[in-house]
């Protein structure tokens, strides 16, 4: 990609210029941004990475999906803590086979997030790759002095919840490599497994609700599969978690979708990642109010277990039969197939 490495960075972040205000004083274009969090508020701030032929496929994602998702996936692990997503630091490296302007489409989807979310991109870095391209995203948001939900507060006599539903990520990149394959292209019918892969959201208004709820303990985002997320949690909190399997939200089209590919939908659930739901913990008493102000809100909220003494350990019951659930989760050091 032969062109002034600064008049692209120019044209791909023109969008951020002329923004300081609202806590930015010193927003994008000079060598470092400045900014400070609302009185009363820590700075939460995490960092995520996609990289070509690990987490994406130019088959199976548009160069804006790839930019959007980069930023859904850093939003939601503000929102496992209950905080809110303020602004972003973006690198990304550029191999010859990307041209410049598959490049802005990027930086479209990342705006797109962004702005959905009320994010500010602020600053970031543009270098040349020699085979494949690299996408980093940094989110620094905020949250109450003190009260981040973290990991580590499931406590024994707590139940288990996930919100949203799960397994349609995972449905959905089985279905793109299937009709890549096949030379096909998707059925109209199932174009919600692929907006489940290609355009996840980030449950921000959930993990607000948590945090202000005052009932729940600890909290995960699931971006590597909700088994991956349960042991985290019960290695974190040092207890054990039962799960029951019937109780696993899925999306109608995700269990239509597994029957017809001869799948298990539960794998997918358990194992698929990239579903950016939250699971965690909540204590019984405040269940019943946090699940009627999530309908309110119009945000599925799911019991799918308890919490018990012991562990670390996480059983998955299934049909009467209960065993310990594997810790598989999404593999990043695989190479995409």
């Amino acid at each position: 990609m032969a062109h002034d490495e600064f008049s692209l960075i120019r044209q791909w972040t023109s969008r951020s210029a002329g923004q300081e205000g609202n806590g930015l004083s010193v927003g994008i274009g000079d060598d470092a941004a400045v900014f400070s969090p609302s009185p009363g508020m820590e700075v939460v701030a995490c960092c995520d990475a996609m990289a070509e032929t690990v987490h994406f496929l130019r088959e199976t994602m548009k160069p804006s999906d790839i930019g959007y998702k980069a930023v859904i996936s850093n939003i939601s692990d503000v929102a496992a803590m209950g905080g809110i997503a303020r602004f972003a630091l973006v690198s990304i490296a550029v191999p010859p086979h990307w041209t410049a302007a598959e490049c802005r489409e990027i930086y479209d989807g990342i705006y797109e997030a962004c702005a959905a979310y009320g994010v500010r991109v602020i600053g970031g870095d543009t270098v040349a790759a020699p085979d494949a391209l690299h996408l980093s995203v940094t989110v620094l948001g905020e949250v109450e002095k003190g009260r981040a939900l973290r990991r580590s507060g499931a406590r024994p006599g707590q139940l288990v919840f996930v919100t949203g539903h799960l397994g349609g990520s995972a449905a959905g990149l089985h279905l793109l490599l299937q009709t890549r394959d096949a030379g096909a292209r998707v059925p109209s019918e199932w174009s919600e497994l692929v907006a489940c892969h290609q355009r996840p959201a980030a449950q921000i208004e959930a993990g607000r609700l948590l945090l202000a709820s005052g009932s729940a303990g600890a909290l995960n985002d699931i971006s590597d599969g909700l088994a991956s997320e349960l042991w985290e949690i019960a290695e974190a909190s040092g207890v054990s978690l039962v799960v029951d399997a019937a109780q696993v939200p899925m999306h109608e089209a995700t269990r239509a979708y597994a029957a017809q590919a001869g799948r298990d939908p539960l794998d997918w659930a358990l194992y698929g990642g990239e579903d950016y739901q939250l699971a965690g913990t909540v204590d019984p008493a405040g269940a019943e109010t946090l699940a009627r102000q999530c309908a309110q809100s119009g945000i599925s909220f799911s019991i799918i277990g308890r919490v018990e003494k012991g562990g670390p350990s996480v059983t998955l019951c299934r049909d009467g039969v209960c065993g310990p659930m594997a810790k598989a989760g999404y593999n990043h050091f695989a190479q995409a197939d």
